[in-house]
């Protein structure tokens, strides 16, 4: 195959490259993971996930199939992947063993008990990842915090001849956070699932009306742009001058609800100590600033929101980080058409040649074949991010990272799940 050679500039940065196709396939490849579901006659289960330019990949997928069905979870983690790959392995594990003894206890009122299930489970496992720091933080309070020293605060981290390669899982895990969605399906006669949400990843219901896919967001974005939680915030904080600051929770974050973030979540004397402690990601001149002023935490809701839905056969459910959302609002989808641009190409299998054309215009590049590719969620990533464009795709696999730049292309990960039965 001969050399072709794409050269440009792109927002992140710099692209020279003389490479075959083969090779920008292979460097996607390595920026990819692709695990395999387990089988289902009655649901298939597609998964994939895309490291952009920020490393690590902070983004993770979970996927349980249960007795009684699956349960699905994206996390998308924000200055690190600590708590998105604890989540990934734990908070899914919780929750399966909540759900099973529910069933177990309320097999006739499910409905009303898996919601108040699924919002115990997720504010408890968000308080065990504080707990333990704020505990061995109060045990050591002999002395004043305000008192502690440079020698304190490697000797509470255990720190001490490890420096910066000290391994302090605990101290992240409280300070770094994750966005959290995480959908529980039950298969009987009827398939009933319900979503809960924590910030802005996001999840549709895929169905086909008069030829067309129709997308039925499965939850609520919990960010900055959402006027309802801009109000709660609001109402919860009256008279905070810095309470949104550059469209972002206390100059901090754009979502209102996470998992993990302690230091927007607890008192101003501990968030000052956490500011000052290796791996906190956000420094002492902030908690500085909040303690000359009103500051009534938490600013980081614990608390998800819960949706039901009756799924039948024909469904396709797609979950999803917001790198999706990002990358095409950027290449001009407007927000309100996003929801239908990830299902409809979630689906194309099932597309016809209009409604397609209609989505290759709006993207603005023309799709890799759903015969191509087997797995509908690595799809999704690939046609969103370049499909057949081989400009696009060179810039999205083989860019190097700009210093200097201030855009970041986010990550991507993707659950599809088809309804068979």
């Amino acid at each position: 195959m001969s050399n072709i050679c794409y050269k440009g500039n792109s927002p992140i940065g710099h692209y020279d490259t003389h490479h075959t196709i083969e090779d920008m396939n292979t460097q996607f490849a390595s920026k990819a993971t692709i695990p395999i579901s387990p089988f289902d006659p009655n649901f298939k289960v597609h998964q994939a996930s895309f490291q952009a330019y920020k490393i690590p990949n902070e983004d993770r997928i979970a996927v349980l199939r249960t007795h009684y069905g699956w349960i699905v979870g994206v996390f998308d983690g924000h200055y690190d992947d600590h708590v998105s790959e604890y989540a990934s392995k734990n908070l899914i594990k919780e929750v399966d063993i909540r759900i099973t003894a529910e069933i177990g206890k309320n097999q006739n009122n499910l409905g009303d008990a898996i919601p108040i299930c699924l919002v115990d489970t997720i504010q408890n496992f968000d308080a065990t990842l504080h707990h333990t720091l704020i505990e061995k933080m109060r045990a050591m309070d002999s002395k004043p915090w305000s008192e502690w020293t440079e020698d304190d605060v490697p000797r509470f981290l255990g720190m001490q001849e490890m420096g910066e390669h000290d391994p302090y899982p605990i101290m992240r895990r409280a300070c770094a956070g994750s966005t959290a969605l995480i959908a529980v399906i039950i298969s009987s006669s009827e398939h009933n699932m319900w979503v809960a949400s924590l910030g802005d990843s996001e999840g549709y219901l895929g169905r086909i009306v008069n030829n067309r896919w129709t997308a039925i967001p499965l939850n609520d974005l919990h960010n900055l742009n959402n006027a309802a939680e801009v109000q709660r915030l609001q109402e919860e904080h009256p008279g905070e001058d810095d309470l949104i600051v550059y469209h972002r929770t206390k100059d901090q974050l754009g979502v209102t609800r996470a998992l993990g973030d302690a230091i927007l979540k607890v008192p101003i004397d501990l968030a000052s100590v956490l500011s000052t402690m290796w791996g906190c990601p956000i420094p002492p001149e902030a908690t500085d600033r909040w303690a000359q002023q009103k500051h009534t935490p938490p600013y980081i809701s614990s608390t998800p929101s819960v949706m039901y839905f009756s799924i039948k056969k024909g469904d396709r459910l797609v979950f999803c980080s917001d790198g999706l959302r990002s990358s095409l609002m950027e290449q001009g989808v407007p927000d309100q058409d996003v929801g239908n641009m990830i299902v409809s190409i979630a689906g194309m299998d099932l597309l016809d040649v209009e409604a397609m054309l209609s989505c290759e215009k709006s993207i603005g590049h023309s799709f890799i074949p759903s015969t191509d590719i087997n797995n509908l969620a690595d799809i999704v990533i690939r046609n969103i991010l370049f499909g057949l464009d081989n400009h696009r795709m060179a810039k999205e696999t083989m860019a190097t990272m700009n210093s200097s730049s201030k855009y970041l292309r986010d990550d991507m990960s993707v659950v599809v799940v088809d309804i068979l039965e």
